[in-house]
């Protein structure tokens, strides 16, 4: 008869603290599923470099997507061209007809959004990166446990085998 392997120790989630089996991936617990052992939860690893300026791009570029953003530049285009072309008779123009102004303001906000989407986009693409690192990872353990399952029913085949032609 085979003897069992010692039992490694179990992993300590470091989010919930709960106990998982040496061999898990991501914490037993429903609520919590984080990543244990050498895989890192990805979103907490790139977090933990996230500075202000990184925070508040993000923000940025979360609300210049939203249906919200167009909503308020039609807003304030159109209240710019009432303003300057005196439909609203308590304004005082500031910006004539051809809104120069405005077409600098826009240009300059144009060329900052650009670059805010920019940044978000490479930061998405790093987030990416680490995501599919952590899949090729968890993807080579399970290989390696797939490989160890076959080699184990290999040698109980051979057990079977070798049972069936002594009786």
């Amino acid at each position: 008869m085979a003897t069992r392997p010692e039992l490694a120790l179990d992993i300590i989630c470091p989010v919930c603290g709960g106990a998982n089996d040496a061999h898990a991936v991501f914490c037993a617990n429903p609520s919590c599923q984080k990543a244990l052992g050498e895989f890192r939860y990805v979103l907490e690893e790139l977090g933990k470099d996230d500075r202000w300026h990184r925070k508040l791009i993000d923000r940025i570029s979360a609300f210049v997507g939203k249906p919200h953003f167009v909503g308020i530049h039609v807003f304030l285009i159109a209240t710019w061209i009432l303003t300057n072309t005196l439909i609203l008779s308590m304004a005082s123009r500031f910006d004539s007809y051809p809104f120069g102004l405005l077409g600098l303001v826009l240009s300059v906000e144009a060329i900052m959004i650009t670059s805010i989407l920019i940044i978000s986009n490479r930061a998405q693409s790093a987030l990416a990166d680490k995501r599919a690192e952590l899949d090729y990872e968890i993807n080579v353990q399970t290989y390696r446990e797939i490989v160890a399952i076959s080699h184990r029913l290999a040698d109980i085949n051979e057990r079977l085998e070798a049972i069936e032609k002594r009786s």
